[in-house]
């Protein structure tokens, strides 16, 4: 909810609690004297009304407050309306009230639709406020970076040479017009020394950035003042000298000028404009709101928000009159701040004799004198806006086609080439999705889902085991034929072999290789020899063994490992992807309404600190409207999905901290100033606006 609808509802809900007892209350049409100015304005006193029409007018009355709902915005075309079909222009005697208390109804009727009025005139001020300070954002961007200065001297290029045009069509009409009267030549178009008469670089340059037309008539204006000094002097040679000076300065003057540079200073003279635009409302902005305070009661020039608020204050219940007055003062004071040029004096100050009156004031401020104003505003701001869509979008417009043809082109001239890279980039993403991302996946499944009994193996599950039971044959053959050892014997040498004890075979191996050539031919060492290769076999098969176990209780390590940079590479491409889809995604919006938060309460700050010594120090009604549309974006960024929590209870206090500030930021002095800052820069952090 914004600022204006905030306080047109509070001083809403305040009348509605105080209308039982001032409908109850006497109404000034009930004196004499009321009755005699009526009887004598309108001539033969009417019928007195019945009963059923007094109850007609009541429930029209009635159902009028019901569609001023404060939870619902109304606009001022729709405001008007309502007034115009509560209170009829045109009626003559029907416009008197019917009895007292109906009298009493349609002045209360009439502040509700006053109230809604005051805050449906205060919104349109501060929206315009509003747009003027995006309007300024945006030029502050294009003035802060090079590429968008120049971005916007070719946009605004089109419109300049029509102005450069018409400047020179029209000095050429002059200058023709000129020649025909003094009975001189006509010059000719054909010559470049007629435009050069026509067009002088002083002209050109106003004509091109007219925001120097100011201060090239102040030059033009001194150099003036120097040739009529000059003209008058006798001394030939002076004269000479003189406009030889004036010519080399004014030429130093337009040649020290770049175009970007000019540039620059034309934003920088639109954002002046448009700030002196904005402070202007934020004057009218803080009138309105600042009613109060000059306002002087003893004279009874009370508004309805003063009169209220005091009400509420002092518990008092304010006359029928006092509302009556109240009311009146209100469209006086609207009348005021949205047409700045009417002074009080000019205005009737004393109350119109009937309601009627008051509303059909009421409504020609909503359907002629608002209107008139925005009217004049938008034009008046108009050549200070940004260019319009197209003027920003014809280069873009004209490169399109042309950019279109030349890459057109290429692609034609080169199709078979680039037919060629799209079949091999579509074969070397298909492998490698297929061969890094799909099989490796698959090998992880099939591990998950097969446990250690799937995967890579280095031998056959018998090989250790027939080894194992060859080596053992073996020995026991030997024992059994060299040692002629029993079968209890040959068991325990079998039980020492499986637990890799050859004692028996290494003792004959030793007595063999005494004797290698007669054990070779007669003896056993080659079988003790064939005996230790079968026992190396075994080891080896042993150590592969150990091995494949390893391998298979690191086998989902190891696939996770081989697939992480291909899933790697695919979470970039997606992030990039993503990215270039999303340029204006949620972070990015989060951060930039951060930073317009924290630029606001920066803004704030240098309103409220304490003033320099300043020569014209800023008026209490333009400090207080520029808080109040410094805050306006603080409530709108509470009230938008940027806001960082969702919680009710934290959103209801920082808007209640953001409405402190407006009621005592500008009528606040010294440590209560500080106080408001603190909590405001507080929020600041528990928020996290950062620049």
């Amino acid at each position: 909810m914004s600022y204006a609808s905030d306080l047109s509802q509070n001083l809403s809900t305040t009348l509605a609690t105080l209308t039982p007892q001032l409908v109850q209350s006497p109404s000034p049409s009930a004196s004499p004297s009321s009755t005699n100015l009526t009887a004598a304005a309108t001539g033969p006193a009417r019928a007195a009304p019945s009963t059923e029409a007094i109850q007609d007018r009541t429930a029209q009355l009635r159902n009028a407050l019901a569609k001023l709902h404060p939870k619902h915005a109304i606009t001022p075309k729709a405001l008007a309306a309502l007034i115009d079909d509560v209170f009829p222009p045109f009626q003559g005697l029907d416009a008197l009230p019917l009895s007292s208390s109906t009298e009493s109804a349609e002045l209360v009727t009439l502040a509700q639709l006053a109230i809604s009025s005051y805050g449906a005139v205060l919104k349109q001020l501060m929206e315009e406020a509003a747009e003027l300070g995006e309007e300024d954002d945006w030029w502050a961007r294009v003035e802060s970076d090079a590429w968008q200065t120049g971005v916007f001297l070719v946009q605004s290029t089109p419109s300049r040479f029509i102005s450069l045009t018409a400047a020179t069509v029209s000095r050429l009409r002059e200058i023709t017009t000129a020649a025909l009267h003094n009975h001189e030549e006509r010059p000719s178009f054909l010559s470049l020394s007629t435009y050069r008469r026509a067009v002088p670089p002083s002209l050109f340059l106003t004509s091109v950035f007219p925001h120097l037309a100011a201060g090239t008539d102040k030059v033009e204006d001194d150099f003036g003042a120097v040739a009529s000094t000059d003209e008058s002097s006798e001394a030939g040679p002076l004269l000479t000298a003189s406009r030889l000076t004036k010519k080399a300065t004014r030429s130093l003057f337009f040649l020290t000028l770049s175009p970007l540079a000019l540039t620059r200073q034309e934003i920088a003279f639109r954002r002046a404009e448009i700030r002196k635009a904005r402070e202007n409302l934020a004057t009218r902005i803080g009138d309105l709101t600042l009613a109060a305070a000059v306002c002087e009661p003893s004279k009874g020039d009370l508004n309805l928000a003063t009169l209220l608020s005091n009400s509420q204050q002092e518990q008092t219940i304010p006359t029928i009159a006092n509302i009556k007055s109240a009311t009146w003062t209100t469209i006086l004071h609207l009348s005021q701040a949205i047409s700045p040029s009417s002074s009080p004096s000019t205005l009737p100050t004393e109350v119109p004799p009937t309601p009627s009156d008051v509303a059909h004031s009421l409504s020609y401020l909503l359907t002629r004198t608002l209107p008139l104003h925005t009217k004049l505003t938008s034009q008046a701001l108009e050549p200070l806006r940004r260019p319009p869509f197209l003027t920003r979008a014809w280069p873009y417009l004209l490169s399109v086609p042309v950019v279109t043809l030349i890459l057109g082109r290429t692609v034609y001239n080169s199709r078979e080439t680039l037919w060629r890279w799209s079949l091999e980039a579509g074969e070397t993403i298909r492998s490698f999705l297929v061969d890094w991302v799909v099989e490796p996946v698959r090998g992880i499944l099939e591990t998950v889902r097969g446990g250690e009994g799937t995967g890579m193996t280095l031998m056959g599950k018998e090989s250790l085991k027939s080894d194992l039971q060859s080596l053992e044959r073996m020995v026991l053959d030997f024992g059994r034929d060299e040692y002629k050892l029993s079968e209890a014997q040959l068991a325990e040498l079998g039980t020492r072999v499986r637990e890799g004890d050859l004692t028996a075979v290494l003792k004959a191996w030793e007595q063999d290789i005494k004797s290698p050539i007669r054990s070779a031919v007669a003896g056993s060492l080659i079988r003790t020899l064939l005996i230790q290769v079968q026992k190396v076999k075994v080891d080896v098969a042993l150590a592969m063994d150990g091995i494949e176990k390893m391998l298979h209780s690191q086998q989902l390590t190891f696939g996770f490992v081989g697939v992480a940079p291909s899933i790697l590479v695919l979470y970039g491409f997606g992030s990039w992807a993503r990215g270039m889809t999303r340029r204006d995604g949620g972070k990015k919006k989060v951060k930039e309404e951060r930073r317009k938060c924290w630029m606001t309460l920066r803004q704030l700050d240098l309103l409220l600190s304490p003033p320099r010594q300043l020569p014209s120090p800023a008026s209490p009604a333009l400090t207080q409207g520029l808080l109040l549309l410094s805050l306006s974006s603080l409530r709108s960024y509470a009230s938008s999905s940027q806001f960082p929590s969702q919680d009710t209870q934290l959103r209801t206090s920082f808007l209640e901290d953001v409405r402190a500030l407006e009621d005592e930021g500008a009528r606040a002095e010294g440590e209560a100033r500080r106080v408001l800052l603190k909590r405001m820069w507080r929020w600041g952090r528990a928020l996290e606006w950062t620049v």
